[in-house]
């Protein structure tokens, strides 16, 4: 009976049944998402997406949850302005920069918020992936190409066989892809020297992780199995690091090499691993190891041969790759939601931060350097979303949640990188306001000069006082550096670095000060500060105490410091003639060059040799331009010109003599050390002083960036 009845119904044209509503919302559908089918959805809510569906009402207090909304909205945007400053955008980097600019903030951002995935935003991330399809690079070697080959052999055969001999670079090495990798004992040993002696000197490695990488290296080798060329790489570069380091000690570790140069297996080891980066960017698989391998072989060939086309190479390369694998965009916002802590993925982000902050800082130091670099950098400030690294050490990293990140004034393994991020960004500062030419210099707002220098004071000013070089400070961190025995070179190192870099800032006005008194500020701090590195380097001998990085780092850093503190002490001797005391001022530059003699003596590597006589050649090349001098003046400089060179006594007892040759091998600190003839120092410092003041201005302008370039 019921069944009849209803039948009619259903059939009737104006009783019938409209289409149902769906009851998921419209994005939820899209989406293919569990709707709770409540208006809003609680899908479209955590999103900030407007709800277009049918569902439930919201048990009628609409009026209520979008008012909590508001609230909540108002007090995240609060929060928001308090920690990411009141014009936070959705952009950490471009609010990151101005706080550098005016001094690093005293903790680290937090994390990047996460935005809201709207259709748009989802757009744009599907072109830019797109987009990122296209830039791709495919391998450039020949499919028939297999690569490099590996082998294992023993360090002493590695260095008598295929290491640099002296005077010749060994062919046998440049012909073949084999890749000689010391025994898994000797490795284990280079290792445990890198880590206890050299790592804390650059810091981009996370020590247990490279352990892990030898391990898997060497059960691969030994098990006929390929090898990653990156993890390869980074290998030989930890090698090369430690070798060279023990090729200044007697005794330490030397049974391993057995008589041989350790030198030999340094270069050698270090070749490899730039041939073994470049092989990885041409077959389009570079990675966060093929960075890491430049950063430490530019550090080593820094300190062996000073800052040269190779160096340049290895550091714009490392930034290549950085970018490459997306490295500036480490902390961009994402539409994902937060996801849980895993340790592992939190320290992978940590130590890429570290490696992109000290690439970062190297440009931008390396941009007040001098060379042919000095004036650019390649990495813009607003160009990237990267978090400062954690001041924290590394055995805080791979904690169960996020390390506490500690106030710049704890010591850390950090410590020392931050503030060379600091040093960094005013080195960058100085670049943006002084222009590529010097003779422009005078057009430059002199007040924006002193702006610049007071924030070199604020710097030193606020250093911790385990990296302050002043005697309280050296004896109130005593037990501070007992426990971080590294800080010694790093402070020295920071404070030499900044002094300098202060004195190029005022450079250009020092010698224009005679002509211009108001100037006088500029003299006044560049003075100080040449007398500064000048004592740093006597305090570093005192404290030093035969350290094994001392020995090898310390003739790097210090040799072109102490010249460029030495010139300084020259032009103002040249150029104020009026300042008093002249006497005392000529006994300060002799004080200055023995300093540099003393320093380049040292070194057992010919690069220290070719140091000098690049920077004596220099200044006979410009001592020849002169003005308003009579004739018998100019005669008797050209006839000085083309005489035989002499020797100071004191070079020659201190120094080996090396031969001149036309035709210098690959790496010239391996070269022949037993023929040279040195130009006499005392005489090329008295030319100067005398005929100083008849050179042009921009003759000295030439000068420094002559010696800059030579120098780096």
């Amino acid at each position: 009976m019921s069944l009849n009845s209803q039948k009619p119904r259903t059939s009737h044209p104006n009783l019938k049944r409209p289409r149902q509503e769906p009851v998921s919302c419209q994005f939820c559908r899209s989406k293919k998402l569990k709707c709770d089918r409540q208006q809003p959805c609680s899908n479209c809510v955590t999103r900030g997406l407007p709800c277009d569906g049918h569902g439930q009402p919201p048990h009628k207090v609409p009026a209520q949850v979008e008012g909590q909304n508001d609230s909540i909205l108002a007090r995240l945007k609060r929060l928001e302005e308090i920690v990411l400053g009141p014009s936070a955008t959705n952009s950490i980097g471009v609010n990151q920069i101005p706080q550098l600019s005016s001094g690093l903030p005293q903790s680290r951002p937090t994390t990047s918020p996460v935005t809201c995935a709207t259709p748009a935003s989802e757009y744009e991330e599907a072109v830019h992936t797109l987009e990122n399809l296209g830039t791709r690079e495919g391998p450039w070697c020949p499919p028939s190409y297999t690569g490099p080959v590996f082998r294992i052999a023993s360090t002493h055969h590695i260095a008598s066989t295929y290491g640099f001999t002296q005077g010749r670079a060994n062919q046998t090495r440049q012909e073949s892809r084999y890749y000689f990798l010391p025994p898994r004992d000797e490795a284990i040993v280079f290792m445990d020297f890198y880590a206890s002696n050299v790592s804390d000197l650059q810091h981009v490695i996370y020590i247990p992780r490279a352990r892990a990488i030898m391990d898997s290296l060497y059960q691969n080798l030994e098990q006929g199995l390929s090898v990653a060329h990156s993890d390869a790489a980074l290998m030989l570069s930890i090698f090369s690091s430690s070798a060279a380091i023990l090729a200044s000690e007697v005794d330490e570790l030397q049974y391993i090499f057995k008589n041989v140069d350790p030198n030999q297996a340094a270069m050698f080891w270090a070749d490899c691993a730039i041939e073994l980066v470049d092989f990885s960017r041409r077959t389009g698989s570079p990675g966060l190891e093929d960075i890491q391998t430049s950063i430490i072989v530019g550090f080593l060939l820094y300190h062996m041969e000073g800052f040269t086309g190779r160096c340049r190479f290895l550091f714009v390369g490392a930034i290549g790759i950085a970018r490459d694998m997306g490295m500036h965009r480490l902390d961009a916002p994402t539409s994902q939601p937060p996801q849980a802590w895993d340790s592992a993925v939190a320290l992978e982000m940590e130590i890429k931060r570290r490696v992109w902050w000290h690439v970062v800082a190297t440009d931008w130091l390396i941009s007040l350097n001098g060379g042919p670099q000095e004036g650019t950098y390649l990495v813009h400030p607003r160009q990237m979303i990267v978090n400062l690294p954690r001041n924290v050490d590394d055995e805080h990293l791979a904690y169960d949640g996020p390390p506490i990140d500690m106030p710049l004034s704890e010591p850390t393994a950090m410590s020392y990188y931050l503030q060379r991020i600091k040093l960094a960004d005013i080195c960058r500062s100085i670049v943006d306001v002084m222009p590529l030419s010097t003779p422009l210099v005078t057009q430059v707002d002199y007040q924006e000069i002193i702006a610049l220098d007071r924030r070199f004071e604020a710097f030193f000013e606020n250093l911790p006082i385990f990296l302050r070089t002043d005697e309280k400070s050296r004896l109130a961190s005593a037990e501070i550096l007992r426990r971080y025995p590294h800080m010694r070179i790093q402070r020295y190192t920071l404070s030499t670095v900044g002094l300098i870099r202060r004195c190029k800032l005022h450079q250009p006005f020092l010698i224009r000060r005679s002509a211009q008194g108001n100037y006088s500020y500029s003299r006044n701090v560049s003075l100080q500060c040449a007398r500064s590195v000048i004592a740093l380097k006597n305090l570093l001998d005192s404290e030093d105490g035969g350290t094994i990085v001392g020995a090898c780092v310390k003739p790097g850093i210090v040799a072109y410091h102490i010249f460029m503190a030495t010139i300084v002490l020259v032009m103002d001797l040249c150029f104020n003639r009026d300042e008093g005391d002249d006497a005392a001022r000529k006994a300060e530059v002799r004080e200055a060059c023995n300093a540099l003699e003393e320093c380049l003596s040292r070194s057992s590597s010919g690069t220290s040799f070719q140091l000098i006589n690049s920077l004596m050649d220099t200044l006979r090349k410009h001592k020849v331009r002169l003005h308003n001098l009579s004739g018998e003046v100019t005669q008797r400089v050209a006839a000085q010109e083309s005489m035989p060179v002499f020797h100071t006594s004191g070079l020659k007892d201190a120094l080996p003599l090396v031969k001149q040759s036309s035709e210098q091998p690959a790496n010239a600190w391996f070269q022949d050390t037993t023929q040279n003839t040195f130009s006499d120092f005392d005489e090329i410092w008295k030319e100067y002083v005398e005929n100083g003041p008849n050179m042009d201005m921009p003759d000295w302008d030439s000068l420094f960036n002559d010696l800059d370039a030579r120098v780096c």
